[in-house]
């Protein structure tokens, strides 16, 4: 459906809904106050959110990342590959991550590459609310490598106004260990006020040997006063983390997990390249970031949020008899300035966003060594960044109420850049630093030239209240994802990779939702049905052009489903809540593989996408002690695109209980203690499988096993 089309339906929806009603219904409805810090709802799209009282409840004890919160908003499949949901695949309606979809107060600080997320960069601790964006993403939003597997924005816990100190200590299984330190100023002469917070936090595998994690953090904020009339605030954090790696299985190993599901990494002989000490990452990132809010009038204000990311480090993993050794450092930068003003009952904010990201990815750095001594043994990528990947993106919103209907528009406009690369030949170059390997370089494999792409990314939506406690939406709009650099091997001549280099397009989605709200003293209830048409899909295709099988972005899929959401207070004191989501991904014609091959993947679910996956929990309050048990359900996932091999359906159960208690001076304490998998069920979490795969050989991720966790945190 072309763009014209869907905002002419879209806006004939809205028009044919616009009634006279009382204003008020949608001042009183239109934002959620989450600890004293206001999150907008938006009628473009789905969006949930989090607060801090959830994540803390849901993530209890080992509370490292807040995805375990929001895991139990439907149409989001998080799975934790150990107990501590550092290592998780994160996906939304079926569409999975690389980084891509996460923001911190707005802001894309992590890109494309290897390293830790944004979720594992922050102290949960110092997380006020954690919110996801489903579906259409509004215009003001969705900044950095893509938004068309929804977004996941964090927001930073302010400076308090008084001065206060946090303490926590939490252990586990697995020498699970973290402590936590978190000191606020308050206000300082009415002008400023500070946190600084550090952890330490380490644990062993839950299978084979090693750390993970093993992580040090440092975190700041300064901040204007409430008194002040221009808003600033200006945050820093450094994370040192290192961990090591979890050996996949094969599928006839993950067939039998009875035998297999301990199986890891050897410890025996660090002469073989599949030592468990050669499969780590070891990387150092440290980011700023800020706000300046300005008022011009009463009404209108202009806001101007700067950012620069640093990442450096190492990642090593075996490569055949070999260790490779891929040498990382970056940095990403940018900046959104925003304009908004209010007239009379409507909002208008017009905003700029640019961004800069050195590479990687793709690769730019990689040497292979030897095992044993780990001595250089060759070069095996050495590419130069002539150009960065550069982002602009001009855009509008526009928010209007008539009546008891809410109206929402936008529009981003998005020029982006690939970077500009030279792959050199590396004979003759030994064990020196990046910038001197460049140096000596001279023979060049091939060069691609920066690529140019424009998207168009429009929205629409309305949320009609039919009265203070239920509602109607329905939204449009578009999304995008980033280029797959993936297949650029240095084998390559430089005709063959100028031709692959120049088919990659950004894919792009058009995303339609319709849903229902209503929220009762007693009962609530949501419910979406979605409807996603994805083009520029990437994966390996073949070209007949070129008579070659490439990564490029040429298929078209669909998705569509049905997400619920519904609680019900049984007791004064017991909550009961449930999600379900139904969700069919499949591409919408078949694939040519090659020059006489095709694949009849037409219509068949996407690998790792389970059409049914849900969750149950209930919040119990037992004389002061918060009790609450989860039961995750993840349906049947098929290995290849032709259905002929799957993953077992599993259900895990966890557990947390928390107890608060008060005491004199202001001073509080805190205990909580959780279990995660706690009938300890062995299953297999994830596979790295593509969405063309057609054979069960790939890498299979086992589930984490029962880990139990206590925590006391001290504030005063």
């Amino acid at each position: 459906m072309n763009k014209r089309i869907a905002l002419s339906v879209a806006a004939s929806i809205v028009i044919c809904n616009i009634q006279l009603y009382a204003e008020t219904v949608q001042k009183e409805l239109s934002a959620v106050n989450v600890d004293t810090q206001e999150i907008e709802d938006s009628t473009i799209g789905s969006k949930n959110v989090a607060s801090a009282k959830e994540i803390k409840i849901f993530s209890s004890a080992e509370l490292i990342s807040p995805y375990k919160a929001i895991s139990l908003e439907p149409g989001v499949d998080i799975r934790t590959n150990d107990p501590f949901g550092i290592n998780i695949t994160h996906k939304i309606r079926g569409k999975s991550d690389r980084n891509i979809g996460e923001t911190l107060e707005g802001l894309p600080l992590k890109g494309i590459g290897p390293g830790g997320g944004l979720a594992t960069m922050v102290d949960i601790e110092n997380i006020s609310s954690i919110s996801v964006e489903k579906g259409a993403i509004k215009a003001d939003s969705g900044f950095g490598y893509g938004s068309d597997n929804g977004m996941v924005d964090m927001k930073m816990k302010k400076p308090a106004d008084t001065f206060e100190t946090t303490l926590k200590q939490s252990i586990g299984s697995d020498n699970f260990s973290k402590s936590y330190i978190r000191i606020d100023s308050g206000e300082l002469y009415g002008k400023a006020k500070v946190f600084v917070s550090g952890s330490l936090t380490e644990a062993d595998k839950w299978k084979g040997e090693g750390k993970s994690p093993d992580r040090k953090n440092f975190e700041m904020g300064i901040a204007s006063t409430s008194s002040q009339p221009v808003e600033w605030e200006l945050y820093g954090m450094y994370n040192d983390q290192k961990s090591h790696n979890f050996k996949g299985l094969t599928y006839a190993q993950s067939k039998d997990l009875n035998t297999y599901r301990d199986l890891d990494y050897q410890t025996t002989n660090p002469a073989s390249s599949d030592y468990y000490d050669y499969n780590k990452q070891d990387f150092q990132t440290y980011t700023f970031f800020g706000k300046l809010k300005i008022p011009l009038t009463s009404e209108s204000s202009i806001a101007f949020r700067p950012y620069f990311l640093n990442d450096k480090g190492h990642s090593y993993s075996t490569n055949g008899t070999k260790v490779l050794d891929w040498l990382v450092e970056h940095n990403t930068y940018g900046g959104v300035v925003e304009y908004e003003t209010k007239l009379s009952d409507a909002t208008l904010k017009a905003g700029y966003w640019y961004q800069e990201d050195e590479p990687p990815g793709p690769p730019t750095s990689q040497k292979l060594r030897t095992p044993g001594t780990l001595a250089f043994s060759s070069w095996s990528r050495l590419v130069g960044v002539e150009k960065n990947h550069i982002f602009n993106a001009p855009f509008l919103t526009y928010e209007q109420t008539f009546g008891n209907t809410v109206v929402e528009a936008g529009v981003k406009y998005l020029w982006l850049s690939s970077p500009s690369l030279v792959t050199y030949k590396t004979t003759g170059i030994g064990d020196v630093s990046y910038e001197e390997a460049l140096s000596q370089a001279s023979t060049v494999s091939y060069a691609l030239p920066a690529q140019y792409y424009e998207v168009f990314l429009p929205n629409i939506g309305f949320t009609h209240f039919l009265d203070t406690s239920s509602n109607i939406k329905a939204s449009y709009g578009r999304n995008w994802n980033t280029l797959s650099y993936s297949g650029f091997s240095t084998s390559l001549s430089d005709d063959i990779a100028k031709k692959m280099w120049a088919a990659l397009k950004p894919e792009v989605s058009d995303n339609f939702d319709l849903g229902y709200s209503y929220e009762g003293e007693k009962f609530s209830i949501s419910s979406t049905l979605f409807y996603s048409l994805v083009k520029n899909v990437g994966g390996s295709f073949y070209d007949p052009v070129l008579n070659q099988t490439y990564a490029q972005n040429t298929a078209e899929a669909e998705s569509y489903g049905l997400e619920i959401g519904t609680s019900y207070k049984l007791l004064p004191n017991l909550l009961l809540s449930a999600a379900a989501t139904y969700n069919k991904y499949a591409f919408t014609t078949d694939i040519q593989s090659a020059s006489n091959a095709y694949i009849a993947c037409k219509g068949h679910q996407h690998p790792d996408v389970p059409k049914f996956f849900g969750n149950i929990s209930a919040e119990y309050d037992f004389m002061g002690y918060k009790i609450a048990p989860i039961l995750r359900y993840v349906g049947k996932r098929y290995v290849d695109t032709l259905g002929q091999y799957s993953v077992d359906p599993y259900y895990v159960v966890d557990l947390s209980i928390n107890k608060e208690i008060a005491l004199d001076g202001g001073h509080s304490l805190d205990l909580s203690l959780s279990a995660t998998n706690l009938l300890d069920k062995k299953y297999i979490s994830t596979f790295s499988a593509s969405e063309i795969n057609i054979v069960p050989e790939t890498t299979y991720t086992v589930g984490s096993p029962r880990a139990v966790f206590a925590s006391v945190q001290y504030k005063f």
